[in-house]
C-alpha cells in the first residue's frame, strides 16, 4: 500500500454531465472502496486514492452488487477517486 493514511481519506463516485458539471456525487467510505477496488485492475494503489479512475458502464452492475446503495444515472459519465479529508 502507498504511504497514505487511509483514515484521512474520503472517496467520491462522480457522474459528469455533457457540460462537464458534477451532476451526481456519491460519497464512499473505506470499507466500500475495499469491496470494489479489485474491479479496477489498472490501479497502482490499494485504495484508489492518488488518482481518478474512469467507471465504464460495464462495471455498474458489479459495483452495485458490492455496494447496493450506488445509483448510476443515464447520460452521465462516472469517475471514482480519493481525496484527503
Amino acid at each position: 500500500m502507498n504511504d497514505i493514511n487511509t483514515e484521512i481519506l474520503g472517496w467520491d463516485l462522480i457522474g459528469w454531465d455533457s457540460d462537464e458539471q458534477a451532476a451526481h456525487v456519491t460519497g464512499l467510505n473505506r470499507v466500500e472502496i475495499l469491496r470494489i477496488r479489485d474491479l479496477f485492475p489498472g490501479r497502482d494503489d490499494d485504495c484508489l486514492e492518488p488518482a481518478v479512475y474512469e467507471v465504464p458502464p460495464a462495471l455498474y452492475s458489479a459495483m452495485q452488487s458490492a455496494i447496493p446503495h450506488l445509483e448510476f444515472r443515464e447520460g452521465l459519465e462516472y469517475q471514482i477517486g480519493g481525496f484527503l479529508l
